[in-house]
This record gives structure tokens, C-alpha cells and sequence, in this order.
């Protein structure tokens, strides 16, 4: 979900919280001022009904309720309390057919003569579960209008002023090192974007400074490294052609020279992790991998004579990929070098070929090897001097990059799947 969807969202479901708080406290102090206001329109009234009765004795008794909405009556001698009282409750009325609610004030008042009288005064007032109806409408439509506006000012003003976060997003997608790749430049009137562009440029810098050195290093320490050995297993090699040595000397002889070429396999596997790590493999083309396999086989047959070996391979689908072809190659290749080191005589390695996955599956050892580790550099469960331990490291550095899977499984038989990302 996009960052400004993400904070809608929360924004939206905040107002879903805050508009009806709002509309209560709203509600309840709307009603107190209408109540107020018809009190102060009773209160009047009141002064207005004493005056005239005192200018008007008939109206000293108005016993019914008239057009007026007032009652005076005469009360028997005593002492009475002359303060307004104000109730609430709902009477019949004509019109609506219906009880409605009504706002009543009960006063006492004296004339000259000393005598009392009970004033009644009635006024109709909003009638509260209409004005909670028109209320409710309105605060739907509020917020209705209040989303409307918010994704309106999202779409417009917000997506201009993230344009400048969304092109550094662009830059650190497209960084490639080693590739002298330049930053978009962005002019942003938010300052943290600004610093945030800056310091992505900063961190491309050291980065690009980094990855020349290191990529320097490897190269001059593999140079410096397979030199020594080539020269030091030629020498090996003249001296036991060129001297007269006895079988025991020849045997120890040998085991150096397998040393050493075993040394010069691992400074090469090495190598390519560190590349491959580095990211120092950028060129991409599309692999089409059932060409690949094919010619591969064709360039381990002789291992595979050696080892009676049969490799079979059913194309079910075309397969193919966006990916440097040198890994592509280093990727088959280590699983089939694999498959036929770890296999035994007469055995076999078969390969399926779907629409995303390549399945490689061989004979060998007659148990399961641990699945947790197989992966790991150096990991090997044989002691043969022809493993460096690091062909599945490779393998898996090769997948990381390109967000391939690598699935174990043994079933009588040893199998790797290797399963593409779907186009």
C-alpha cells in the first residue's frame, strides 16, 4: 500500500471517530440554546400576560387554554413560592395528528390586592428525534464530502509534492554500481526530501568508491594468487617429467599437484562469489534455457562418459529468462557438475523443463543430504578432493540476486527444482 493510501486510510477512520464526538457535543449544545431561547420567549410572555391582567381583571380568569397558550388561575390564600418552573412534555396537536413535544412555564404571580394567581404558559419546541434524523444526514453527507475532499486534495496537491520522493525512489531503483549510473536531480520545496536526496547521492558515492575497491582487490588478489600456483604446478609437473624419482616420491608428487589445483579451483570459485556478491555481473539478456542445457551437456559428456552417467532431458515448455548469461551458465552448470561428481557408475541425471521451473534430479548416495546447510559455504558430505564445497554457495548467490527459489528433495533420488519468478 502507498504511503499517502496508508495515511488515508488512518485519516479517514479518524474522522469516523471524531465527526460523531463532535456531533454529540454539537447536538447537546444546539438544544440547551434552543431551550434557552424558548424559556426567554416564555419569561417574555409572562411579563406581557401580567400586565395585561393587571390592566384586564377579566383575564385573572382564563381557566381553559386559548389561542394564547396560557392559563390564569386564582389560588386559595397562602404563601406561595413566585419562582418559574420549566418542564418538558408532549401534547396532542391537530396539525401533525400526533403527540408532539412542548415546553411549559409555571409561575405564581400577586395582583394589587394581595391575591395570587397561577400563570401556565405553553410554546412548542423542536421536536428532538426529527433534529437527531437531520442531523445524522448532515454529519453523513459531512463526511462524505470531508473523504471526497481529502482524496481530491490527495490526488492533486499531495501527489505533486510527493513527485520528488517518488524520483528518489526512482534513483535507488535504477542504481546499478559499477555502471557510472548518475542520480535524477530533484528540486523539491520540502526541505526532507531535499536532505533525503542528498544524502542518497552521498551514500552512491561511497558506495561506487567502495565497490571500485573492492572490485580491484579481487582482482589483483585472484591475479596474484593464480599466478603462483599455475607456475608452482608447471614446476611440479617438468620435475617429475624431467627426474628420475621412485613411486613414493612420484605418489607425494601428486598429492601436492591436486593440492594445488584444488587451491586454483577454490581461489576461482571465490572469485566468482565475490562477484557475484558484489554485483559485478550487470549485463542482462534474455536466457533461453533449454539451448542452454543442451549445450552444457554437450560439454560435460566426456565427465559424464567417465562417470557412465546417462542424462536425459524432457522439454514439456520453453523457458525463459532475463538474467546475465554468465550466471546463467554458472547456475546449470554447478548443478550438473554437481549432479554427475555425486553420482555413481551407471547412474543418471535427468532433466524436466516447465514453463518457470527447471527440475535437475541424479542418482548418488542413498540418503538425504540436510537441506539447512547444503548451501552453506564449504559444506560438503563427501571427502572427495574434487568438491571445493562452494558450487551450491554459488547457486545460491546466483538466486538471490534474481529472486529465484531453490527447492531440495529427496525421494529415492536427489532433486533440485529451480523455480522462476512468473513474468
Amino acid at each position: 500500500m502507498k504511503l499517502q493510501n496508508y495515511t488515508l486510510r488512518y485519516l479517514a477512520l479518524t474522522l469516523l471517530v471524531v465527526i460523531p464526538i463532535w456531533a454529540g457535543i454539537f447536538y447537546v449544545l444546539i438544544l440547551d440554546e434552543v431551550y434557552d431561547n424558548i424559556d426567554d420567549d416564555l419569561k417574555n410572555s409572562k411579563i406581557i400576560i401580567t400586565r395585561h391582567a393587571f390592566a384586564d381583571k377579566k383575564l385573572l380568569n382564563s381557566p381553559e387554554f386559548g389561542i394564547n397558550k396560557f392559563t390564569i388561575k386564582p389560588l386559595p390564600k397562602g404563601n406561595y413560592s413566585l419562582k418559574d418552573e420549566f418542564s418538558t412534555s408532549k401534547e396532542f396537536m391537530e396539525y401533525d395528528n400526533d403527540n408532539e413535544p412542548i415546553r411549559t412555564l409555571k409561575t405564581v404571580f400577586n395582583d394589587d390586592n394581595g391575591n395570587s394567581y397561577e400563570l401556565i404558559i405553553k410554546a412548542s419546541i423542536v421536536e428532538e428525534d426529527e433534529l437527531l434524523e437531520d442531523l445524522f444526514l448532515a454529519l453523513i453527507g459531512l463526511y462524505v464530502m470531508l473523504v471526497i475532499s481529502i482524496l481530491a486534495v490527495n490526488h492533486l496537491l499531495l501527489k505533486k509534492i510527493w513527485k520528488s520522493f517518488h524520483t528518489i525512489l526512482d534513483n535507488l531503483k535504477e542504481i546499478k554500481l559499477g555502471t557510472g549510473s548518475k542520480l535524477k536531480p530533484i528540486t523539491s520545496p520540502i526541505d526532507e526530501f531535499n536532505i533525503l536526496a542528498k544524502e542518497v547521492e552521498r551514500m552512491h558515492n561511497r558506495n561506487e568508491s567502495i565497490y571500485s575497491s573492492q572490485k580491484q582487490f579481487i582482482e589483483n588478489a585472484s591475479h596474484e594468487l593464480q599466478t603462483p600456483l599455475a607456475i608452482s604446478i608447471n614446476k611440479l609437473e617438468l620435475f617429475a617429467e624431467n627426474t628420475i624419482l621412485s613411486d613414493e616420491q612420484m605418489m607425494e608428487i601428486g598429492k601436492i599437484t591436486d593440492t594445488l589445483n584444488r587451491l586454483t579451483r577454490l581461489n576461482k570459485s571465490l572469485l566468482m562469489l565475490s562477484k557475484i556478491e558484489n554485483q559485478q555481473f550487470s549485463e542482462e539478456e534474455n536466457i533461453n534455457f533449454n539451448e542452454l542445457i543442451l549445450l552444457l551437456i554437450e560439454d560435460y559428456t566426456d565427465l559424464a562418459d567417465f562417470k557412465k552417467v546417462k542424462i536425459s532431458v524432457t522439454e514439456n515448455d520453453s523457458l525463459h529468462f532475463i538474467m546475465n548469461k554468465g550466471l546463467a551458465i554458472a547456475l546449470i552448470s554447478n548443478l550438473l557438475k554437481n549432479a554427475l561428481i555425486h553420482n555413481h557408475h551407471d547412474g543418471f541425471v535427468n532433466f524436466i523443463i516447465n514453463k518457470n521451473d527447471i527440475t535437475i534430479s541424479n542418482s548418488g548416495i542413498d540418503f538425504p543430504l540436510n537441506s539447512e546447510v547444503i548451501f552453506s559455504r564449504f559444506y560438503r558430505h563427501t571427502t572427495t578432493n574434487e568438491s571445493t564445497g562452494l558450487g551450491l554457495s554459488i547457486i545460491k548467490s546466483i538466486i538471490n540476486n534474481y529472486s529465484i527459489v531453490v527447492e531440495y528433495l529427496y525421494t529415492n533420488k536427489h532433486q533440485f527444482k529451480i523455480i522462476f519468478p512468473k513474468k
